[in-house]
């Protein structure tokens, strides 16, 4: 797994390379240590906090980059991450600088529309990964979702919850509308796409030897997200997320983009 961590030498910055180090210790693949900074003055910051990750790192990961950018922390990142295929990119957020005011507002839904790449954007302090919620819609782009939270949680030693908001309306025809109001349980003994989709879900899981288990909830999609995040005290919540391109870039609105504004924990958004 080929990780882009990424700081502008604030601590919510710190927050994030401590959370990517715990995937990139396991990963022990490659590992690329991005310093972006606005001002000549951060420079003795950022260097200090590249030099500290890399220390962490030398005994697990046998190729550690470092690079340092100069200019604006979105269009830096977004730059290297474009220029090279990474698995992952780690930011952090909840600032007042660098990346962590880029991450702000409407400027972290850019983040997890444009990147290339998977983005991990780390919010709070966890000191481990061990409870991992993804949150599925369906079909071929949720299954990619759920394994590379599992390729993850291989690596942490983390379980899985795997979660499908049952809105108003079903997915398709097949799906009953009494299944919408059924339990988890019930329901994935039906032939309802929601089921069939879930089924495969930890199927993937178990063919990773990673705890599983399968979580219905009804309501409003996003609302229903946050919630069991919060319920179920996890560390990482992830979703799934299409790079738009044209004029519908700046019209339109998805469900990763609104997780990453209203959660109070980590959200891994899978392109």
């Amino acid at each position: 797994m080929k990780i882009l961590m990424c700081t502008d030498g604030s601590s919510y910055a710190g927050e994030a390379l401590r959370f990517g180090t715990l995937i990139a210790r396991e990963a022990k693949d490659q590992v690329t240590l991005l310093g972006v900074m606005e001002n000549p003055e951060e420079e003795r910051r950022v260097v200090r906090m590249l030099q500290r990750t890399s220390n962490a790192l030398c005994d697990d990961v046998p190729h550690i980059e470092t690079l340092i950018r100069r200019g604006h922390a979105a269009e830096e990142i977004l730059e290297e991450a474009e220029e090279h295929d990474y698995d992952l990119v780690v930011v952090g957020s909840r600032g007042r600088r660098g990346i962590t005011r880029f991450l702000m507002g409407s400027t972290a839904a850019r983040l997890a529309r444009y990147c290339p790449s998977p983005v991990l954007i780390v919010k709070g302090q966890r000191r481990s990964l061990d409870r991992i919620l993804v949150c599925t819609g369906g079909a071929e782009a949720g299954e990619k979702d759920t394994r590379l939270a599992g390729q993850i949680a291989m690596l942490t030693g983390a379980s899985i919850t795997v979660l499908h908001v049952m809105s108003q309306l079903p997915l398709g025809p097949d799906c009953e509308l009494g299944d919408l109001e059924c339990s988890t349980e019930a329901l994935l003994h039906t032939d309802a796409r929601e089921a069939v989709h879930l089924r495969k879900d930890l199927s993937i899981l178990a063919d990773l030897n990673v705890p599983g288990e399968a979580r219905v909830r009804h309501g409003l999609v996003v609302d229903e997200i946050l919630a069991e995040g919060k319920e179920g005290d996890y560390d990482l919540l992830a979703v799934g997320a299409q790079i738009a391109s044209g004029f519908q870039r700046f019209i339109l609105t998805d469900t990763a983009e609104q997780i990453v504004l209203g959660s109070d924990r980590s959200v891994l958004v899978v392109k």
